[in-house]
């Protein structure tokens, strides 16, 4: 544990500009609630060109952010990765230019800062990759692998988070769920209504009158493979709600192997002997527009050797 002082004047350059001051506040200074941070812009100790602004404000070219003094207690996000942690994660990257960086995230690690979490993805690549912009696109659960976007250009951020918004990206993912899926199951769409700190859940009586609270969710399924009393599935997620999958496969009785949230418990367990810390969920594909090469780009991703495994012991001793 160390103490860190935070007393900046910090200028605004391309990359950040467009950016909210909130977020841009957090990405600066980890490990302080972000309710702490609130209250100092909401009380002006957090000022903009020498004015109060709102955490909603848009950042602008030039624009001189004042910190005051914060101190607090906290664990140093220097990572001091050893040599064979930083080869493999290095080994991970599969497309990097100076734009993006498109890794094959291991299963078990966050991609962004949580207080029960020491290590993060997007931490530990800004640590080993020594550039002045990092952010990530888009998301992956914890325990899933597979697939993920960073950007190195704020612009570029902008752009592709957009893309997302207005599904121009496609993402496709395989599983494994629990029984045999119906072949003629190609597409699961409901409504989500958030429920606080429990993530979504299924409003299966959503009336036509929708307000914010509801989110329409929508999946497309392709059947693989058959392997004994499970199936092997491909999903394509349209929109992008929170465990979306997971909960589209669980709500129709065909839970993902090993989700311990919405799975079969005692199914799970019957596999005790196989060191897991993930879930069967694997991000393969990922199609985008690369703004730089100005074309469509795509790219893939193998099953990882523990899922491979797990689907030969099923074929083999099931």
């Amino acid at each position: 544990m160390c103490s860190k002082f935070f007393l900046n004047f910090l200028k605004i350059n391309c990359n950040h500009v467009g950016q909210r001051l909130d977020n841009y506040i957090f990405s600066k200074i980890k490990y302080i609630p972000k309710c702490k941070i609130y209250s100092l812009i909401r009380k002006g100790n957090i000022r903009i060109n020498n004015k109060r602004i709102s955490y909603k404000y848009r950042l602008k070219i030039n624009d001189i952010i004042r910190l005051p003094l914060i101190s607090l207690n906290y664990k140093s996000r220097n990572l001091n990765l050893d040599s064979l942690v930083i080869d493999k994660f290095i080994k991970r990257i599969i497309y990097e230019d100076n734009y993006i960086i498109v890794v094959n995230k291991i299963s078990g690690i966050s991609v962004h800062y949580n207080k029960k979490d020491i290590f993060n993805l997007i931490d530990i690549y800004r640590n080993l990759i020594n550039i002045s912009f990092l952010n990530l696109v888009h998301r992956l659960d914890k325990y899933s692998s597979g697939l993920l976007l960073l950007s190195k250009n704020r612009n570029i951020l902008v752009k592709l988070c957009n893309d997302f918004k207005y599904k121009r990206i496609i993402k496709k993912y395989i599983l494994l769920v629990c029984g045999k899926w119906p072949i003629n199951l190609n597409k699961i769409s409901n409504y989500l209504i958030k429920i606080k700190k429990k993530g979504y859940v299924f409003n299966n009586n959503c009336l036509l009158n929708i307000n914010n609270k509801y989110k329409f969710s929508l999946t497309y399924f392709k059947v693989l493979k058959y392997i004994n009393n499970f199936t092997l599935l491909e999903a394509i997620p349209i929109t992008g709600r929170f465990h979306q999958i997971r909960l589209h496969v669980s709500n129709k009785g065909y839970p993902i192997l090993f989700d311990n949230i919405y799975g079969n418990k005692k199914l799970n367990n019957s596999f005790s002997f196989i060191k897991k810390n993930r879930l069967f969920l694997h991000c393969n594909y990922i199609s985008f527009f690369h703004y730089y090469l100005k074309k469509k780009v795509k790219f893939y991703s193998k099953l990882d050797n523990d899922l491979c495994y797990i689907l030969y012991y099923i074929k083999n001793n099931l």
